[in-house]
């Protein structure tokens, strides 16, 4: 198996962990080509990359050290990946997403070279936005060379269905986290409470949310649903981790509530945050997943979301271990986060549930299910044929 992804950020690191020690207990190979040394989306350091790379790795590759994954040097990627592809002579490859230049060109490599399986990962969803009918079949025709698909959850086998991809060809569990970790961390943090507070400039209680700080991201609308709710009358603070260009807005519109900002963080500094807030909310217009919801579940936190959030239905389930509600309702919205602030037996409970609801949400997921996935695809039953693809 030969593994494409533009930037191996932290988040991917202990997914492809997962999978390279699967495939070594199954006797199979694995390799990672990276396409870009640099993050042109995270600005803060990341740790659990350069903690991977500082091992020796004999199968994993960068094409590009000092290029970011925000594009540039084509040229010299496609004819790297291609002299690749053409040494390790893979029998799948895998890569992210069914769009982006690199894997354009494996299908592109696929057809005049040599036949391999294809599959990519994805979290797109049907309703992430107004779509337009004519990209939607260009997306047909693209996505229809593709094998297989490794998605994030029901709804987005639902769309790779929609695309091209049947459903016995795709399997969830794209987005995951390294759970153990971040919850050993979350719990270490509640240990040294004071300290952490301290440190960080945090409040004695306060309601979370981890954002881009853009108009999708609804952070105004949970902005007022926090004033609604009178939380900060009850001195529970509300806490904004992220950056965008709505930022200086979003600070004139709390000039007079209890509201923290924080730049965001390494990914290793997180779980203190989450482990130390009352519970999290994402309340977007929509979003393709939210691993924010699997990072505050795996600080045992409970969450509110909208539902054309990802992860509502899949990993949130309303009043089971969180709440799902519909989008711009600052009304609804002011409602459930006043029960959660304000009753703690039901907080607690929704909040022990979500850990456990994690558990299912792990880099083990990830990998077992893509192995399931490859195995599909080359099973000479299942596999589509080179022409059809063409």
């Amino acid at each position: 198996m030969l593994f494409v992804i533009g930037h191996l950020g932290d988040y991917h690191v202990p997914r492809y962990e997962a999978l390279a020690r699967l495939a070594a207990s199954r006797g199979d190979e694995v390799s990672l080509v990276e396409v870009f040394g640099r993050s042109g989306f995270y600005s803060f350091p990341q740790t659990r990359r350069a903690s991977f790379f500082e091992q020796c790795h004999e199968q994993v590759t960068t094409l590009e050290n000092d290029v970011s994954d925000s594009g540039g040097r084509w040229v010299s990627v496609f004819a790297q990946l291609t002299a690749i592809v053409r040494q390790i002579e893979p029998d799948v490859v895998v890569t992210l997403g069914y769009d982006t230049p690199y894997s354009l060109w494996l299908c592109f490599v696929r057809r005049f070279t040599r036949t391999f399986a294809l599959i990519y990962m994805s979290d797109s969803k049907a309703d992430d936005g107004a779509r337009s009918s004519t990209k939607e079949w260009l997306k047909r025709l693209l996505v229809r060379r593709f094998d297989g698909a490794l998605v994030a959850g029901e709804r987005h086998r639902d769309y790779a269905e929609f695309l091209g991809i049947p459903r016995r060809r795709s399997r969830i569990g794209f987005d995951v986290i390294d759970v153990d970790q971040f919850s050993r961390r979350a719990a270490a943090a509640r240990a040294a409470a004071d300290e952490i507070r301290r440190v960080r400039g945090l409040p004695q209680r306060y309601v979370l949310c981890v954002s881009r700080f853009v108009g999708r991201k609804n952070v105004d609308v949970f902005i007022d649903a926090y004033a609604r709710a009178g939380l900060a009358n009850r001195q529970v603070a509300l806490v904004l981790v992220g950056q965008g260009r709505d930022e200086h807005a979003l600070r004139r519109l709390v000039s007079r509530l209890s509201v923290h900002f924080l730049d965001p963080l390494p990914n290793g500094e997180m779980p203190a945050v989450y482990g130390l807030a009352d519970f999290a909310v994402l309340a977007s217009e929509f979003d393709q997943w939210g691993l924010c919801i699997n990072e505050a579940f795996a600080a045992s936190r409970t969450a509110i979301v909208t539902h054309t959030c990802g992860v509502a239905r899949e990993l949130v389930m309303n009043d089971v271990n969180g709440y799902v509600i519909e989008p711009g309702n600052a009304d609804v919205l002011a409602a459930r986060m006043r029960t959660l602030a304000l009753d703690d037996a039901l907080r607690e409970k929704l909040s022990a549930r979500a850990r456990l609801t994690v558990e299912q949400w792990k880099p083990s997921v990830f990998a077992s299910n893509l192995m399931e996935l490859a195995d599909c695809v080359l099973d000479a039953d299942q596999v589509v044929s080179r022409a059809e693809h063409e």
